[in-house]
């Protein structure tokens, strides 16, 4: 799939999905509107499963639950349309993902969000 021509992507983050790439450029507030709320509402549970798994709990990821997991591929899909405006949820779902590469999607996607990380010399909110 191509990104959206109108989009620089020339220093997007790209993620892989299902053996596919896709660039990840710095959301609109169409996309932040969305995914900044889907992000703040699974970042706790989602630190939580990876201090239980850093604890040796392999059973950490039973925390999510399935609502969790829709939130993910809602926030990874939305972050996905900043570039690839085309792409349906159902293209996403259909894709053969691995868990760990929409874990990987979501941390690129919360970084173009702009909110958690911090433009050089500032600090967030300035």
């Amino acid at each position: 799939m191509k990104p959206d021509s109108k989009i620089d992507c020339s220093r997007a983050p790209v993620v892989a999905l299902g053996g596919q790439e896709f660039f990840v450029p710095t959301l609109a507030l169409r996309q932040a509107r969305v995914v900044v709320p889907g992000l703040l509402k699974l970042m706790p549970r989602l630190n939580a499963i990876q201090a239980r798994i850093a604890a040796g709990d392999p059973l950490g990821a039973t925390l999510l639950d399935k609502d969790d997991v829709e939130l993910m591929i809602d926030v990874v899909h939305c972050g996905l349309t900043r570039a690839y405006p085309d792409l349906s949820r159902d293209d996403l779902l259909d894709l053969e993902a691995a868990f760990p590469e929409l874990i990987a999607a979501l941390g690129a996607i919360a970084k173009q969000t702009g909110l958690f990380t911090a433009a050089d010399g500032q600090t967030p909110g300035e």
